[in-house]
């Protein structure tokens, strides 16, 4: 099945550039963050092989969470100019690799992620979600999976969750996990919850009770006492807090179901000269070796193929494989030690009697032939009164 990757932009960004010291290009433009992020971007591509990739960055308008409590996320610190200058630098770079940016006002960019998966996984695509925020926890199932990078020993690990590992992990479902957060709420974002209840209270509760509301009517019969009364007096704070951690599936944005291909293009060759990514521009190089140890000659005229097949040399090894579709002869692939690949396709430009009349001298005199099952070619050429001879390796 196909997989969707969405990465988390900003996320991704902070633990990029706070891994790898400051780095500049001849123009004093930082780069570490936009380096680090491709690196990231890169094994995580060759770890799951995505058809589809975006990247969800958060705007600096207010989202919909600002304007229910003002003081949502105000405990933060600016981010420094050495970051915040890489950013519409990093959207360019994704832009040139055709990789696409999902963003929406009013919204973060964990909303437009879960959005964008959900619609995925609706219509058959696994979804991946890529980001250093817990709350995306909320939204993983049997198919949506979050992979979670933290920070071991100076080393980025990476924890996977489905629906089964957060019930593992944290003992509620993901959807009891909203209401986990509500009660011990998140001092990263500012988020109230209730005092004195962490974590491990707050799973207690939740596995019983399931939701905040349900804790709330039932709060004299929680235990420590202190929680209980906490619930009581702090019951609307709660609440509030259970609205800001609820991610919202339903933003107002589109899945681009167009996949992503052609990454190694020249819009990104030059956007990686310009920053001076030496270690990305030699992904290039690899990819053009790949690409010419793949590439192959396709002929479909029976001039060309007339032109190559006299031109095969007795004296070298050549390996050769017939292809039928339904016992029908389609073409011939050839390889030899100078020519990655050739393939002579029959029923288009060339019928099967004149290929055949070419290939008759090839089949019987003496060039060293290797091929698979050669069983099949020997029955198909009898029927043409043409003899497999000097095979050297079947």
């Amino acid at each position: 099945m196909e997989k969707l990757m969405l990465i988390d932009g900003h996320s991704i960004m902070n633990r990029a550039f706070y891994a790898i010291p400051l780095l500049t290009n001849k123009d004093g433009q930082y780069t570490n963050a936009i380096y680090g992020f491709l690196n990231i971007l890169f094994k995580l591509i060759e770890e799951e092989q995505p058809a589809y990739i975006g990247v969800s960055f958060d705007l600096s308008k207010p989202t919909f969470r600002h304007l229910k409590y003002s003081e949502y996320k105000g405990n933060r610190k600016k981010s420094s100019q050495e970051l915040t200058s890489q950013i519409p630098l990093i959207k360019e770079v994704l832009k040139s690799m055709n990789i696409f940016i999902y963003e929406k006002e009013g919204y973060e960019a964990d909303d437009v992620l879960a959005t964008i998966a959900k619609k995925a996984e609706s219509i058959g695509i696994n979804p991946i979600i890529v980001s250093g925020d817990r709350d995306l926890l909320q939204i993983a199932t049997d198919s949506i999976k979050i992979k979670i990078p933290k920070t071991k020993a100076g080393k980025t690990e990476i924890e996977d969750y489905f629906a089964k590992d957060v019930i593992e992990k944290y003992g509620v479902t993901p959807k009891e996990f909203i209401e986990v957060k509500a009660l011990m709420g998140d001092t990263s974002d500012n988020i109230p919850g209730v005092p004195s209840i962490g974590e491990k209270t707050a799973i207690k509760i939740i596995s019983e009770y399931k939701t905040v509301e349900n804790a709330i009517e039932n709060a004299s019969n929680i235990k420590p006492k202190k929680a209980s009364d906490n619930i009581l007096q702090y019951k609307e704070q709660a609440l509030l807090s259970k609205y800001l951690v609820t991610i919202d599936t339903n933003v107002p944005i589109e899945f681009s179901n167009i996949k992503t291909e052609n990454i190694f293009n020249e819009n990104f060759f030059e956007q990686c000269k310009k920053y001076e990514l030496k270690t990305i521009l030699s992904k290039f190089q690899n990819e053009k070796k790949e690409e010419e140890r793949f590439n192959f000659n396709l002929i479909e005229n029976i001039e060309d193929a007339k032109n190559y097949i006299e031109n095969i040399k007795k004296d070298e090894e050549i390996a050769y494989k017939m292809i039928y579709d339904d016992n029908i002869f389609i073409g011939i692939g050839f390889t030899t030690k100078e020519d990655v690949g050739t393939f002579i396709k029959v029923y288009n430009n060339i019928s099967e009697t004149e290929i055949l009349k070419l290939l008759k001298p090839f089949f019987e005199e003496d060039y060293k032939k290797i091929t698979i099952d050669a069983k099949t070619d020997i029955v198909f050429l009898n029927n043409y009164n043409i003899k497999l001879n000097n095979l050297i390796f079947d």
